[in-house]
């Protein structure tokens, strides 16, 4: 592809990206007046709590949970304490380092990301439902190569990352 060609395939991609990040955020608007009781912008929070306490060691805590959605520390503070006072998170004492407490989530907080994820795969169901099998899989690899190639990019490590 030459240097023009691909110079206007990019700011294709650029204003395609933003309307994706445009439906993203309506998404989660419609996801936070479909799920109150669900804090807005802490769906991926539960969903990392709920993967991290499958492990051997249940729960987890703030500093990983920090690392791993690549978010500053006081971020992820403030999304926890979100959820811990709408009783989707409980805070136990660390049975290793009694000056930590790991984050599990509640029976409730189990049910609403539950329901949370049965509503958003809903969501994805329906924009999907005109696309087939193999649309949605080469849609798939093609977006983890763009997440994994732009992130592999990112040279300046978080405070989390630490």
């Amino acid at each position: 592809m030459d240097d023009d060609a691909g110079s206007a395939a990019r700011r294709e991609l650029l204003a395609h990206l933003r309307e994706t990040l445009k439906a993203v955020r309506l998404l989660k608007h419609d996801m936070s007046t479909q799920h109150p009781d669900v804090p807005a912008g802490t769906l991926s929070v539960l969903a990392l709590i709920d993967a991290m306490g499958a492990g051997p060691a249940p729960g987890c805590h703030v500093k990983d949970l920090a690392t791993r959605s690549s978010l500053d520390p006081s971020t992820v503070s403030r999304a926890v304490a979100s959820v811990v006072r709408a009783g989707l998170v409980e805070r136990t004492a660390d049975p290793y380092d009694g000056r930590a407490s790991v984050l599990g989530l509640t029976a409730a907080g189990r049910r609403a990301h539950g329901d949370a994820l049965a509503w958003s795969d809903a969501r994805l169901a329906d924009a999907l439902k005109e696309w087939s099998p193999e649309d949605i899989t080469v849609f798939t690899a093609l977006l983890q190569r763009f997440s994994s190639d732009l992130m592999s990019r990112h040279h300046q490590p978080l405070e989390a990352a630490r």
